[in-house]
């Protein structure tokens, strides 16, 4: 896990070990409202987050500085692969501006057959207020933040109660269905 912290000349950079509770680090909240950045793809298209056709989204920011997010690569496979069969679209976005860099984590870790995006223009960083990565956030296609949670998979439970409030959300959503004609 790894804080981030912009210099001077837009680089990213470790800063010491978080103190208090992962609460406590700035980010969105639920509710907030998120312009979705336009992203560049590993290979050289571009993914406009707010034309994603799609019920949900979720993004996974990580960074190549990060140690501990190249282990949650299966729990990443896993969570697409749950939340692809909910109609949720899932993106891995790494906050390097570097592509090269992106490119040798995601062969070296072995996760190229995930969608990966990278941020150049540090627009997501900007916008979804990343401090901490690993970092999820559960969007709807307007970029209301639905829920959030930091750190790897196992430390925070915050990352079950999403997939219960995207259940949720997806249960009024078909209760309601029957009664549109």
């Amino acid at each position: 896990m790894l804080a981030i912290q912009r210099w001077k000349r837009n680089k990213s950079a470790p800063i010491p070990p978080h103190q208090g509770t992962l609460d406590s680090i700035p980010g969105v909240a639920e509710g907030d409202l998120v312009k979705l950045p336009k992203l560049p793809t590993l290979g050289n298209n571009y993914v406009d987050l707010g034309t994603v056709n799609q019920e949900h989204l979720v993004c996974a920011f990580i960074s190549t500085e990060c140690a501990g997010c190249s282990q949650d690569e299966e729990f990443w496979r896993n969570l697409r692969k749950e939340i692809s069969q909910k109609n949720v679209a899932f993106y891995v976005i790494s906050l390097d501006v570097d592509q090269f860099k992106v490119e040798k984590f995601v062969r070296a870790y072995g996760f190229d057959d995930l969608p990966v995006l990278f941020d150049p223009q540090r627009e997501a960083l900007v916008a979804f207020k990343i401090h901490f990565v690993p970092q999820y956030i559960l969007l709807t296609p307007e970029g209301r933040v639905v829920a959030s949670w930091k750190g790897l998979r196992q430390y925070d439970p915050r990352q079950q109660n999403a997939m219960d409030k995207l259940d949720g959300l997806r249960d009024r959503l078909s209760d309601t269905s029957k009664y549109i004609h």
